[in-house]
């Protein structure tokens, strides 16, 4: 693992680059835009940068090739690069064509700032993952972040060391038909985020719980409703399945940061 005062002093030319490099980043961001909604600002990269800087990153013996396919939110691809650097490991992060100019540019300004400090952490963007090429990489992981159709055709082809984490893949249940305004806009801000997301289609709030309990596949669970709930209820279906289940509460904007704290690598 990278000494904590050279991490820093990593995240503080990278935070100067990013300030420099704000017009270039705007502008592949608009290009980006054309195909999808999401916006990325450089004050928000800086502000999970410091972020970076607080967290400690904990030292593990990682895969020589570490390989993360996710759905190309920009944010994400950043924090597993610094992860990544962390712990000495190259890493191949696949954007599935998706916001490839923002994540091709930041990227290339981390890269630029390890060659120049010489620091042989290796970080390469992948447009979309080669089936074949997988194949031959020997002493591997790949970790699917978020997208359960990905992780289910990385499984049928039968390729080694697949792991899946459901950190960017929530259920909704919205109660009451005053609310299917925030749920259609809850809907949107995943879309434009690339956070995949299931609606219950349930006959109340029970109704949903009930299906929490039977086929849930993610780990994050969104109850808004005005419905009465058993506490209880949920705090053992938590302890016993693992999945986060928030009432009437938007947990959205912190998926990115609760990223840093995780141990996927």
């Amino acid at each position: 693992m990278i000494d904590k005062k050279i991490k820093e002093n990593l995240l503080n030319k990278i935070i100067k680059s990013f300030k420099e490099e704000k017009r270039n980043i705007e502008k592949a961001n608009k290009i980006d835009k054309k195909y999808y909604n999401m916006k990325v600002n450089v004050e928000k990269l800086i502000e999970i940068s410091e972020k970076l800087k607080e967290t400690e990153i904990i030292e593990k013996k990682l895969c020589e090739n570490t390989i993360v396919t996710h759905n190309g939110n920009p944010y994400i691809t950043y924090i597993l690069a610094i992860k990544a650097i962390c712990n000495k490991t190259n890493i191949k992060i696949c954007v599935n064509e998706k916001m490839l100019g923002t994540n091709l540019i930041i990227v290339k300004i981390i890269n630029e700032i390890l060659e120049k400090m010489k620091i042989r952490t290796k970080l390469e963007i992948l447009r979309k993952l080669e089936i074949e090429a997988l194949r031959n990489i020997k002493n591997k992981k790949i970790i699917v972040l978020g997208d359960k159709s990905e992780y289910s055709r990385l499984l049928r082809l039968k390729l080694e060391n697949v792991q899946y984490c459901a950190l960017f893949n929530i259920s909704l249940y919205v109660g009451n038909e005053e609310l299917q305004e925030l749920q259609n806009n809850i809907i949107e801000y995943c879309i434009e985020n690339f956070i995949e997301i299931e609606v219950y289609e349930a006959e109340d709030v029970k109704d949903a719980i009930e299906q929490i309990k039977a086929d849930n596949e993610g780990e994050k669970v969104m109850l808004l409703t005005k419905e009465s709930i058993d506490l209880n209820e949920i705090k053992a279906i938590e302890k016993r399945t693992g999945i986060e289940i928030s009432i009437n509460r938007n947990i959205l904007k912190n998926l990115e940061y609760e990223l840093i704290n995780r141990e996927i690598l």
